[in-house]
């Protein structure tokens, strides 16, 4: 009893501190910040040193959906789904030494407005500023939103419907009067959360396994008891560890994850989403 009162009041005391860090955080960048023209608004006038920006990026990157399907996908599938994030760095470079001055000799601070610049006319500058927000609102922050509500009610036991609508209301808050600087100062307080816990989170997971060794044998023999319920039946290829399960480039014919798709197919994507897709960067 006394072990469960103390679990529920250290659960509670991180909500409270992160819940207050971020309210700090808020008002820090409201008073630090200038949002009187569309380039203060959206790039802070340019002020931001490199730090918060990049802890900005990797925390709008690797959100709670991200972390719950990367490692979920690493769980059943092995770590050659890690290549998705590894080869980040290289496209931050393409991005800083290529797309980031032409977007600047543009004047452009959004990729609608470059679009429009670069072809002429307005529908383009429409079309893309709809279907990106068609694709940021159902393919990305639904997803952020429903998995961090599962987390909640997980922990604290909150509904569903509650969490999902403070969220939301805490997060339109802050971004529409802060501006990128409120984003960036918040996304770099996510970031040390996100980079803490997850070292601390691989330690007891290495603690509980008995080490990296330990789980390079433990991991082939994991397969669950139940395989059916029913009529359903669970195929072996959904349960039965894969022996490649370590290797990163995988076959390209038998490999789920095949190396061609590694390198190139990957590699398209991140281009598209580290260089023109202002979604997340």
């Amino acid at each position: 009893m006394s072990f469960l009162w103390h679990s529920v009041a250290s659960n509670w005391s991180v909500l409270g501190s992160g819940v207050d860090s971020v309210l700090d955080i808020l008002v820090l960048a409201l008073v630090s910040s200038g949002r009187g023209t569309v380039e203060d608004f959206f790039l802070t006038g340019r002020k931001l040193a490199w730090l918060p920006l990049g802890a900005s990026l990797f925390a709008a990157n690797m959100g709670s959906g991200r972390l719950m399907s990367l490692a979920r996908k690493g769980a059943t599938s092995g770590i050659a789904v890690g290549a998705f994030e590894w080869n980040a760095p290289l496209f931050l470079c393409v991005l800083g030494w290529i797309f980031s001055p032409i977007y600047i000799k543009a004047g452009v601070v959004t990729m609608p407005e470059y679009l429009r610049k670069r072809f002429g006319g307005y529908r383009i500058q429409f079309l893309h500023a709809i279907l990106s927000l068609f694709l940021y609102i159902f393919g990305d922050i639904l997803v952020e939103v429903c998995t961090g509500a599962m987390f909640m009610k997980l922990i604290w036991g909150f509904d569903v419907y509650l969490v999902t609508t403070v969220l939301l209301t805490i997060t339109g808050i802050y971004t529409i009067t802060g501006g990128f600087a409120a984003v960036v100062y918040t996304d770099t307080l996510h970031a040390v959360i996100i980079v803490l816990g997850s070292v601390l989170l691989m330690g007891f997971a290495f603690k509980e396994v008995g080490g990296y060794q330990e789980l390079l044998h433990k991991y082939l023999d994991a397969k669950p008891r139940i395989t059916q319920e029913g009529n359903w039946t669970a195929k072996p290829e959904c349960y039965i560890p894969r022996l490649d399960s370590f290797h990163i480039f995988r076959d390209p014919i038998t490999g789920d994850l095949p190396w061609p798709g590694i390198v190139f197919g990957v590699s398209i994507l991140s281009l598209s989403y580290w260089c023109t897709n202002q979604r997340s960067s």
